[in-house]
C-alpha cells in the first residue's frame, strides 16, 4: 500500500477530526508551507491557504493512503478546494506533499474572521462519515 503526504492546516490537523474522516489517529510532524497565508472564509467559516509572498503557514503532516486521499478529495470537495503538491518544510528538509488550497479565494485574516465553530464542524464530519459509510455499503 502506497502512501502519499499530506500537509494538514485546517479541518485535518485536529486528531478527533482526522480520526472521523479517515477512521484512524493520525501521526502528525510539524511542518510549515511558505510563502502562503492561512486566510478564512467569512460566509462559511472554512480556513483555506493561498500564496501570499514572505507568509508562512504552520500544519502537520500526516502519511495517507490513496484511498484515505479520495476521501478526502469529497470532504474538501474538491475542485472547490483545489489538491496541489507543493514543497513543505519540515524536520526532515523540503518535501513534497499535497495541500488544500483556494488560489483565486478571497478570505480575511484568521483575527478578522472567525472560523467555523468546533462543534458544527465536528457534526458536519460525524455526519459526512455516516454518509460516506452508506455510499461505501451500497
Amino acid at each position: 500500500m502506497s502512501t502519499n503526504l499530506l500537509f494538514a492546516y485546517g479541518t485535518i490537523a485536529d486528531p478527533e477530526f482526522f480520526g472521523y474522516l479517515l477512521k484512524r489517529k493520525p501521526v502528525y510532524a510539524k511542518a510549515w508551507l511558505l510563502d502562503y497565508k492561512l486566510l478564512v472564509n467569512p460566509e462559511s467559516g472554512y480556513l483555506f491557504v493561498k500564496p501570499a509572498q514572505g507568509h508562512q503557514v504552520t500544519g502537520q503532516l500526516a502519511e495517507i493512503t490513496a484511498e484515505e486521499l479520495e476521501i478526502l478529495d469529497l470532504w474538501e470537495e474538491v475542485p472547490f478546494y483545489q489538491r496541489e503538491v507543493l514543497e513543505v518544510q519540515a524536520t526532515a528538509g523540503t518535501l513534497k506533499a499535497f495541500v488544500y488550497t483556494q488560489n483565486q479565494a478571497s478570505g480575511i485574516a484568521i483575527g478578522q474572521g472567525k472560523p467555523k465553530e468546533r462543534a458544527s464542524m465536528l457534526e458536519e464530519i460525524k455526519e459526512f462519515r455516516r454518509w460516506l459509510d452508506r455510499q461505501q455499503n451500497h
